[in-house]
C-alpha cells in the first residue's frame, strides 16, 4: 500500500526520519529497527549522482558537506529492506536518478519530494536570504515521476509563506491556490515549511479535506495540539514511526 493511503485509511501519523547525512551506520540503524530513511538525491556538473545537496546550496549557505555513503550503495541497503524512504530531489537535473532510486527501492516504499516552482513565494523570506535555484523543479515533474510509478506516494513543498499562515480570510485566497494546485498534479502531501505554531487541526483539515496530507516537523511542534493524521518529520530516529508492516 502506498505511503500516503496507509496514513489516510489508518486516520493517524506516520513520522519519517529527517537527515542530511546517510552513514552506512546510521541506515543499518533504520533498517534494523524497520524505522526510515531520507535520501536527498542530487548530480554534479557532470551528471553524476551522489547524496546530499547540491554545490550551489553549499556555495550559497556556507553549510559544510556532511559525511554521506555513496547513492547506490544506501539504495543497495534500502532496496529489500521493507523500510520508507524519502527520495528528496535536490536538483531539477536529477529526475532521472530519483525515478531510478525509486525502482530499486519499490514505489510504495517511497515518498519523492521536491520543492515545487509554482510554490515559491516571498511573503518571509529574510534579507539577503539565498535562493537556492536548482533546488527548484515544475510540479509536473512529480506528477510524471507518479505516472510512471503508481505506487509511489508524492510530495510538494511551499517556501517562503507567511510564517504564520492560518485558515483565516487573510490567507484565503493563498490557500485555495497552494490546495487547487496540489489537486491538479495529484500530489499526496504537503510540506507548507511555516512555524510550527501555526499548525492546527483547522490547517490539516483544510488539506486533507482534499486528501492531501500536510508534513510536520514533530521537534518543533506542539503535536499534542494536533489531532489528526499527519507525515511526521523528525531529526531523531528514536522519534521516528515503525514503517514495516
Amino acid at each position: 500500500m502506498r505511503i500516503a493511503d496507509r496514513i489516510l485509511r489508518s486516520r493517524k501519523p506516520l513520522v519519517l526520519l529527517h537527515t542530511y547525512s546517510v552513514t552506512e551506520s546510521v541506515l543499518r540503524q533504520a533498517i534494523s529497527e524497520a524505522k526510515s530513511m531520507d535520501l536527498d538525491v542530487c548530480v554534479d556538473d557532470q551528471g553524476r549522482p551522489y547524496v546530499g545537496h547540491s554545490h550551489e546550496y553549499h556555495d550559497k549557505s556556507g553549510d559544510p558537506w556532511p559525511e554521506n555513503m555513496p547513492l547506490w550503495d544506501a539504495v543497495e541497503l534500502l532496496a529489500g529492506s521493507g523500510i520508507a524512504a524519502i527520495v528528496d530531489c535536490k536538483h531539477h537535473r536529477a529526475w532521472p536518478v530519483v525515478a531510478e532510486v525509486v525502482d530499486r527501492i519499490g514505489a510504495e516504499l517511497c515518498l519523492v519530494h521536491a520543492y515545487a516552482e509554482e510554490l515559491r513565494f516571498d511573503h518571509s523570506r529574510g534579507e539577503g536570504e539565498p535562493d537556492f535555484t536548482t533546488e527548484w523543479s515544475p510540479i509536473e515533474r512529480l506528477s510524471e515521476v507518479k505516472a510512471s510509478h503508481p505506487g509511489v506516494s508524492t510530495c510538494a513543498s511551499c517556501k517562503w509563506l507567511p510564517k504564520h499562515l492560518s485558515v483565516a480570510a487573510e490567507h484565503t485566497d493563498l490557500l485555495e491556490r497552494i490546495r487547487a494546485t496540489l489537486v491538479r498534479h495529484r500530489v499526496d502531501t504537503v510540506c507548507l515549511n511555516i512555524h510550527g505554531d501555526a499548525l492546527c487541526d483547522e490547517l490539516l483539515a483544510y488539506f486533507l479535506g482534499a486528501d492531501v496530507i500536510p508534513h510536520v516537523g514533530i521537534d518543533n511542534t506542539d503535536v499534542t495540539r494536533l489531532t489528526l493524521p499527519y507525515v511526521g518529520e523528525t531529526d531523531r530516529l528514536s522519534a521516528a514511526s515503525v514503517t514495516v508492516t
